[in-house]
Order: structure tokens, then C-alpha cells, then sequence
């Protein structure tokens, strides 16, 4: 997994004042597979865990689309932030993405990430292994280890769909 800079990163505004290592983008109500997708974000050794690392998040509802009334991806209805913990770990609580409508696009879930010192960058989305939309280079990610951004999907033993996706920052 790597990241690269941003040239048009999304309107996601200041983070609140307060950001918790754990966030909830749906309400208890909202359609969909519930979803919680954890992780580490690490140096670019990828040993060392990075406490601090701001994180926006955002996808589409269970339909696929971003806003109900314009659809646009610049107002995300499920959008939210995580700061990882002194362990580096991070976890969002979700529903699982629909792909858009009518379209071959693989489920997904955008991310950026503020690192300390404040340089904000996109990094690679969360897809899923198994969507029928992933690409064959997509597919290829999926066996990059313990960095893909194909997140594997299992459904734990209370029946919530889960996943975990580490991340490590290049030194760029």
C-alpha cells in the first residue's frame, strides 16, 4: 500500500476538535450490512506503529450513492474521522459500500490521511475481496499481504461483517 499526494483531495473540512482512534459513519437504523473494518497504520518500515494519524473516511450508502439528493460525492452523507491510538490501531464502524448504480465499479470506501505536521494525502480505497467489479490489477493487490487494500471479509460470531486493513506511509 502506498500513498501519494494529493492533488484534489475531498471537501472534508476541519476535523472536530476531538477525534477518537474509533468512529460510527451510520446510523443504527441505516440500510445495509453492518460493517467494522480495523487496522494499523505504520511507518514506512512497516514495523512501527504511527499514533496521531488523522484519517477521513467516506463511501456510499447500500444503494451506492453518496447523497440522496444530488448524488454527489463532494457531500457524503457517510463520511467521519479516526486518530489512531498510541498502538497506531483505528477502527470504523460502517455498513458495507454499494457499488455506484449502473456502473462495474468494485464497492469501495475513500480515504485520506493528515499526517503529523499536517500534510493531508489520499490513500489507496478499501475494496473487498470477492466483489465481481474488482480488476485483475486489483485482484493481483489482494495477494500483497498484510498492506493490500483488498480487504478480506469474514462475518465474526456475532454476525457483523468485518474486515481489516493495515496501512503503511511511505517516507514521501
Amino acid at each position: 500500500m502506498s500513498i501519494t499526494e494529493s492533488q484534489d483531495l475531498p471537501p472534508s473540512g476541519k476535523p472536530p476538535a476531538a477525534i477518537s482512534w474509533m468512529t460510527k459513519l451510520v446510523s443504527d437504523d441505516e440500510a445495509g450490512e453492518p460493517l467494522i473494518v480495523t487496522g494499523t497504520v505504520y511507518a514506512p518500515d512497516g514495523k512501527k506503529p504511527l499514533e496521531g494519524v488523522v484519517m477521513y473516511v467516506y463511501q456510499t450508502d447500500a444503494s451506492g450513492v453518496y447523497n440522496r439528493t444530488d448524488r454527489s460525492w463532494q457531500r457524503p452523507r457517510l463520511r467521519g474521522w479516526v486518530k489512531t491510538d498510541a498502538g497506531g490501531r483505528y477502527e470504523i464502524h460502517t455498513i458495507k459500500p454499494g457499488s455506484y448504480p449502473g456502473s462495474k465499479n468494485p464497492a469501495h470506501i475513500h480515504a485520506t490521511v493528515t499526517l503529523p505536521g499536517g500534510v493531508e494525502r489520499w490513500i489507496d480505497e478499501f475494496l473487498f475481496d470477492g466483489d465481481p467489479f474488482l480488476s485483475e490489477m486489483d485482484r493481483a493487490q489482494a495477494n500483497e499481504g498484510d498492506f493490500s487494500n483488498v480487504m478480506r471479509i469474514h462475518r465474526g460470531v456475532d454476525g457483523i461483517l468485518r474486515c481489516v486493513r493495515n496501512i503503511k506511509l511511505n517516507a514521501k
